[in-house]
């Protein structure tokens, strides 16, 4: 009994096979080829001649429907934590968030014309719904993988580069379009989320199929008032999820602006699809150096090297002069080389917040930790969208029209010294970031202490 019982968590925490491995991050491409759409094509799609909103609307919409994730991620996590089937709980919610998700991504990308701001954001809506039903339990699986500090590294690291491969694939199709000519935004969008749903149910269907889920051993759930003071007042817990919301405003500010300053500020409107796929080749690139660098000092100090990174980087950006190509695509594959390295950190990262959470209260509850997670990723990325674009109406920059010198100069400004703020708070607040390998490992032993108390049916806390 003993041995049945602790066996499939001691595996656990092994080295994955690369095939479990690649089986897991696969549903990872074609939700990216979803995401950056969201980010990047879909709010300048909207507010295009072509759909007829406005900038300021677009980004009100797009922006409202993430805050509103504040009431659903949190939810999605707290019920597939809860959930308990024959087939675990966390594939059920993967399966039931699918259609909702392939609905939403073909009513919204392929609206047929141009519509009012009630459709887009009863569909967006909808689309990250079956969004959350899908993402926030994949990510929580990941953390159940594995205990082992540096592996949860290896396992969220490739789950990156997967995430920047479905980027670099739906840039493709712009890229190429955008070189045969005479294709509008509308037929870009629609390849996109063709690219996506292609890819959408194979990935599904092998994350269900091959990726076990570990036996849950403990309670799923913890006192409301000792969970509140956890969630507000661990150190470790509030600077994760304040890098996380800072890197992904960081990062959705960026994609949101990045055609608008390669066409008006670096003049390369024919090559500004290109240019954005140099940068996530150079993210694919140069993941394993960060995943190697990772697991020599740690995964916190690997995070701060990245963010002091951008900080370096992003600067070089006022070096490149307006129409000429080799130098901008130089500075670009230069700054992206960072680019994948701060999430796959942060979600290996919560993962041993996780375990601080199941040592303190003894509830096995990654759901709600990683519905966090997706949280401030979803509110970073969103809130982007709405800030940016109102700041940039408010500098007098429209891109429905020619805009003056003044007005460019303030949004090439802006479009650099965001990402250089945003990186030197995190840099800072990360300083006595408190859960290091020593710490995780110590963590990890009293949580599998209470584990295999509970398998054989005894509670040595009591």
């Amino acid at each position: 009994m003993e041995h049945s019982a602790l066996k499939p968590h001691s595996e656990s925490s092994h080295r994955l096979t690369a095939f479990r491995v690649f089986s897991y991050v696969l549903p990872n491409l074609p939700l990216a080829a979803l995401g950056l759409p969201i980010v990047v094509h879909l709010p300048r799609f909207y507010a295009s001649r072509e759909m007829g909103l406005s900038l300021a609307t677009t980004g009100l919409v797009f922006s409202l429907c993430r805050i509103a994730d504040v009431f659903i991620d949190p939810l999605m996590g707290y019920l597939s934590d809860r959930l308990r089937t024959p087939f675990g709980r966390r594939r059920p919610m993967v399966l039931l968030g699918t259609p909702l998700l392939a609905l939403g991504i073909w009513m919204v990308f392929v609206p047929g014309g141009p519509v009012s701001p009630l459709h887009l954001s009863l569909w967006l809506f909808l689309m990250y719904l079956g969004w959350s039903m899908v993402t926030i339990p994949h990510l929580s699986w990941g953390a159940e993988l594995s205990s082992d500090y540096h592996e949860r590294s290896r396992i969220y690291g490739w789950a990156q580069v997967t995430i920047i491969v479905g980027m670099v694939g739906v840039l493709v199709i712009p890229a190429l379009l955008e070189h045969a000519g005479g294709y509008q935004l509308s037929t870009q969008v629609l390849a996109m989320a063709c690219f996506a749903l292609v890819f959408l149910l194979p990935a599904i269907a092998l994350v269900v199929g091959v990726v076990p889920e570990p036996p849950v051993l403990l309670k799923t759930h913890a006192p409301l008032w000792s969970t509140v003071k956890f969630l507000l007042f661990d150190g470790a817990l509030r600077r994760v999820i304040l890098a996380d919301l800072l890197a992904s405003t960081s990062a959705g500010a960026l994609g949101a602006m990045f055609f608008f300053f390669a066409d008006s500020a670096l003049r390369l409107r024919d090559w500004a699809g290109t240019l954005l796929l140099a940068y996530f080749v150079s993210g694919i690139i140069f993941i394993p150096a960060w995943m190697w660098l990772a697991k020599r000092i740690g995964k916190d100090r690997t995070l701060r090297l990245s963010f002091a990174y951008t900080f370096v980087t992003v600067p070089l950006y006022l070096l490149i002069p307006a129409g000429h190509l080799l130098p901008a695509l130089a500075i670009i594959v230069v700054s992206g080389a960072n680019y994948g390295a701060p999430s796959f950190l942060l979600r290996a990262m919560m993962a041993d917040v996780a375990d601080l959470d199941a040592a303190h209260h003894g509830a096995e509850r990654a759901g709600v930790m990683y519905s966090l997670l997706a949280l401030t990723n979803k509110f970073g990325l969103g809130w982007a969208v709405g800030i940016s674009f109102g700041i940039l109406a408010w500098l007098g920059f429209d891109p429905k029209m020619p805009n003056s010198a003044h007005a460019i100069e303030h949004m090439r400004l802006f479009f650099i010294f965001c990402p250089i703020v945003l990186s030197f708070i995190n840099l800072w607040q990360l300083v006595g970031y408190p859960l290091d390998e020593a710490r995780q490992r110590a963590t990890r032993a009293e949580v599998e202490l209470r584990r295999r108390s509970q398998a054989l049916g005894s509670d040595t806390k009591k």
